[in-house]
């Protein structure tokens, strides 16, 4: 039967299905929600509790909903429709309440008294050390009074100093893993922007700081875990910061004309929460993440850029380019540390709101321009065979100028007691040009030059993405029992026109070779998924469910290049364009169990699913190809943890599939870089994906220590790596390219032997002595990954052994320092020429001073980083400090104003430097970053706040497994 025949068939029923939903719904709509109300009253002063947090939970101990009290310690929540709950009242340093609760009681709870918990209590009276945090289910949660900062700190100088937590460059991992998302009192702001949040809210606004994997949406609305995790970390603003205004604005001028302005200002009322940010700067501030990059990707005239298989080995970076003093540079443009000196213009909108009782809406806009100028130096080693190496060197100077419009919004509904729904668009458009002069030269290792390049690239790139996300959730009267439904779909543009004008030498025949073309490059994208998911409970302690999904990923691509001929005319080439649509359809049937009682949490899945992936090329050579793929795929979620000792014990286990991108199946040649050639393979096959991960941690709040380990293994069956061919002379290519003697072509191919392992563990506890913090990770990671040079198999092996301490001080606002190292040693053996040496090391050192005078107004600051970097190619050892200094005076009205001079890389001597292990090669890349200049900023602190209202329900509040923000 056709295909689209029956999708269109699917399509025209879903509008029936759901209506007839709603129309099921309405003899619901009548029934009266039961909410459990109450009041919260501090035993031993007798008054109200602002903030407790009331939890309800299942009598196995899974989190279903959470708020918190009020002005006047009242709260009310709903009270899920099944026989049995737990209610839990708690307060850092008080006993918790625990009510079991039936579902024929009253739910008015009324009068409910926390009294203190004199263990707890009398530690931090008697010693004066506040608990670190807590552990709640999957949720880790951090009290942010535990961890002191200085005077007008931002929320990143807080998390930085929490145990388990690192940022460089703009990346932030959270024990062990990076984290994707960010959310403000469970809200999104600006889009899940990490460096937006982290740099535009006050650290003196923040009450709790909460790492936990958040299910997907289609999870949390059934209640059934379904394996999709987000590492994610929840920023809960204070009580006393949730009504009134509050930002900062700053504006600094320096020497060689470096500026930088900006701030944000944040407009709350209870639910209703509007914040504006701006940013206009020349010193790599960057407040925003590659996302507002991505689908741009314009060819920078790379040419033979191959798979990531993300090898590369930590070797990256150093301090580089900028940015903030005290906290490094924010270097997070496109993917890590790109360097270079970027200009930023960038305003953003986000709003927030609760409407009604029933709707949660939030929503941001967010515009940046920025420009980067960029040079790099490139060494790479390439192994050919046991006695054979190829080294390519390169300068590169690069000019991108890059426009970004971005739009997103969240609405969650309630519609009644039976029906949820959430919906999540968003849409950006991004334009892009791009300029690069290439100088390159491909020698042996024994020093003789093969041939040589001269290229000039300019490219300009017109881009949008468009989806929607709807999730709905249909709840029967028996408890437990649901049906959801969840369709994605999205629509994207990519425009791009660019012009290559380039000369090679062939050393060994003294021939130069001339190309002067243009590219016009269309690509359109459209694809959806729609799943539908049963549950059933099977008993009080465990639930089954059942599910069907289908997807459907459809790219087309158009490219045709215009090479100048004898005539003087641009004539197509043949060799270079490629006109192909590609289907990647997928069909899943999904089956799962779920177990809970006394602490543990067992989820089983098991999925089959039939994969057909159909190619079909137009020119230059029409063509069709087929491939069908089935696959069993189990994946396993085990959780147990105990409350009273804080020890928690987590294992998941998962396998999915990666379809080969359209770029990878499309038979064109990529010459933008006349040496490196890349060409796609419409044979390429899927790959299989083995992950599990285990995670054991302990947290003990009375003594503020934490322990968190963590140890990952994955594997690729078909793992889509690269065959690369080095031509040693004159090779014909498809029989219409020709390779001169040093050039190079690589395709991607599937193949075996790929995987990865890694164990992280990181320790945290207080040194009471000095008032301040101890923390320690260690990490040793192995990865090996597969390839193939021409026509023999290389797996190039990288094992990371790694170790880090840190002391960062909790004195007071006044006094605040951190000490801190981490050293890397890499090991790199190429299985081609195994007494080949690529072993290198890396330390990054930081030493952070801050003083200010008693009442704050007159302050001082140090902070010097030192990179060493051994064991890469000739002339990339570094070892260099980056020095910054600062110092100024505050003043008006509570400090709010200050002026300060900074110095930035005091020394001179700023630099970056990265490497990379991939499959038959190591490259090193040093890139010019921003080094010393000298500033002087005015910044005044905008703040006024009300008594917080009641607010008698507010489920963002509280982190919870799955992450807050819903109450079903």
């Amino acid at each position: 039967m056709n295909f689209e025949l029956i999708m269109k068939k699917l399509y025209a029923l879903i509008p029936l299905i759901f209506s007839l939903f709603l129309a099921y719904s309405a003899y619901g709509q009548d029934r009266p929600e039961r909410k459990f109300t109450g009041k919260v009253i501090d035993g031993v002063a007798n008054v109200p509790m602002i903030g407790a947090n009331v939890l309800v939970k299942t009598v196995t101990d899974s989190l279903l909903t959470g708020t918190v009290t009020g002005a006047n310690g009242a709260f009310e929540i709903a009270r899920p429709d099944i026989p049995s709950v737990k209610v839990e009242i708690t307060f850092i340093g008080y006993k918790t309440i625990t009510i079991i609760h039936q579902i024929r009681q009253a739910v008015a709870l009324g009068d409910l008294i926390l009294l203190e918990d004199t263990k707890v209590l009398g530690e931090v009276l008697i010693e004066g050390q506040i608990p670190v945090g807590e552990q709640r289910g999957d949720t880790t949660s951090f009290n942010a009074n535990a961890f002191k900062t200085q005077t007008n700190a931002q929320a990143e100088d807080l998390i930085r100093k929490m145990p388990g937590i690192t940022i460089q460059n703009g990346q932030v991992q959270a024990q062990g893993e990076q984290v994707q998302r960010f959310l403000v009192d469970g809200r999104e702001f600006f889009g899940n922007d990490p460096s937006i949040a982290l740099r535009n809210l006050p650290a003196d606004a923040i009450d709790r700081v909460e790492i936990l994997d958040q299910r997907s949406d289609q999870s949390r609305l059934t209640g059934f875990d379904d394996g999709n995790y987000t590492k994610t970390i929840n920023i809960i603003l204070r009580s006393d910061r949730k009504n009134g205004s509050f930002g900062r604005w700053y504006s600094g001028y320096g020497t060689d004309d470096r500026y930088a302005a900006g701030g944000s200002l944040n407009f709350f009322k209870g639910d209703k929460r509007i914040s504006v940010l701006g940013l206009f700067n020349n010193i790599n501030q960057q407040n925003f993440s590659s996302q507002d990059l991505a689908g741009i990707t314009a060819n920078t005239g790379g040419g033979g850029g191959q798979r990531g298989p993300g090898g590369g080995g930590p070797g990256g970076g150093g301090p580089g380019g900028g940015g903030r003093f005290g906290g490094g540079g924010n270097n997070n443009f496109f993917v890590g540390n790109s360097g270079g000196i970027v200009s930023t213009n960038a305003i953003g909108l986000n709003y927030s709101d609760k409407w009604g009782q029933k709707v949660n809406f939030s929503g941001s806009y967010f515009f940046n321009n920025t420009t980067n100028s960029l040079r790099q130096i490139t060494n790479r080693e390439t192994v050919v065979n046991e006695n054979l190496r190829q080294i390519y060197q390169e300068n590169l100077i690069n000019t991108v100028d890059n426009n970004n419009h971005r739009a997103n919004a969240r609405i969650e509904a309630d519609l009644n007691e039976k029906n949820s729904i959430i919906i999540t668009p968003n849409i950006s458009f991004q334009t892009n040009r791009t300029f690069g002069d290439r100088d390159a030269l491909t020698t042996t290792n024994a020093g003789d030059s093969l041939s040589a390049l001269r290229s000039i690239a300019d490219a300009e790139t017109k881009a949008f993405n468009i989806s929607n996300n709807i999730t709905y959730r249909y709840k029967f009267d028996k408890g437990g029992r649901t049906l959801s439904t969840d369709i994605f779909t999205a629509w994207n543009k990519r425009d791009q026109f660019s012009t290559l004008l380039a000369a090679s030498q062939d050393y060994r025949r003294n021939l130069v070779d001339t190309a002067d073309q243009e590219t016009n490059s269309l690509n359109n994208g459209f694809n959806y998924r729609m799943n539908a998911t049963w549950t059933e409970p099977l008993g009080e302690k465990s639930i089954g469910t059942f599910g069907y999904q289908i997807a459907n990923n459809k790219t087309r691509a158009d490219q045709k290049t215009r090479v100048l001929n004898q005539e003087n005319l641009y004539a197509l080439d043949t060799a270079l364009s490629n006109e192909f649509d590609n289907k990647f359809i997928t069909q899943r049937l999904r089956s799962g169990y779920a177990y809970n009682n006394q602490g543990w949490n067992v989820n089983l899945n098991l999925d089959y699913q039939n994969a057909r992936l159909d190619n079909e090329a137009f020119f230059p050579n029409p063509g069709v190809f087929q491939r069908s793929f089935n696959n069993i795929l189990p994946s396993a979620n085990v959780n147990f943890r105990n409350r009273e000792t804080g020890f928690s014990w987590r294992m998941r286990y998962r396998t999915d599939t990666n379809e080969p991108s359209v770029a990878e199946l499309q038979n064109v040649v990529n010459n933008q870089n006349p040496l490196n050639l890349r060409v796609g393979n419409p044979s390429l096959g899927q790959s299989f994906n083995h992950n599990i991960f285990i995670n054991i941690s302990k947290v003990n709040p009375e003594k503020s220590r934490t322990l968190f380990t963590f140890a990952n293994y994955s594997s690729t069956k078909n793992f889509i790596g690269n065959s690369t061919f080095l031509a040693v002379r004159d090779t014909l290519i498809n029989g219409e390219i020709l390779l001169r003697p040093g050039g190079q072509i690589s395709s991607p191919v599937n193949l075996e032997g790929n995987f990865r392992a890694s164990v992280f563990m990181t320790y945290g506890a207080p040194i009471k002595m000095i008032k301040s913090q101890f923390n320690t990770n260690s990490r040793i990671g192995f990865n090996r990954i597969p390839g193939i040079i021409n026509g023999e198999s290389n797996l190039n092996d990288n094992l990371t052994l790694s170790q880090g301490i840190t002391l960062s001080s909790n004195i007071s606002q006044n006094v605040d320092f951190s000490i801190s190292t981490t050293g890397s040693y890499n090991i790199v053996n190429s299985s081609l020429q195994q007494n080949l040496n690529n072993n290198f090391y890396q330390q990054e050192s930081n030493i952070r001073l801050y003083f200010s005078s008693q009442n704050g107004k007159y302050f001082m600051g140090n902070n010097v980083a030192h990179s060493l970097y051994t064991g890469l190619s000739e002339g990339f050892n570094q070892n260099f400090f980056l020095w910054n200094i600062e110092g100024g005076i505050r003043f008006a009205k509570n400090n709010k104003a200050e002026l300060k001079a900074v110095i930035f890389d005091l020394l001179n001597q700023n630099n970056s430097i990265t490497r990379t292990i991939s499959d038959v090669a190591v490259t090193d890349v040093f890139t010019n970053v921003l080094t010393r200049y000298g500033m002087v900023t005015f910044t005044y602190i905008l703040g006024n706040f009300k008594q917080p209202e009641a607010a008698p329900q507010q489920p963002w509040q509280m982190g919870r497994p799955g992450g807050g923000g819903r109450t079903w």
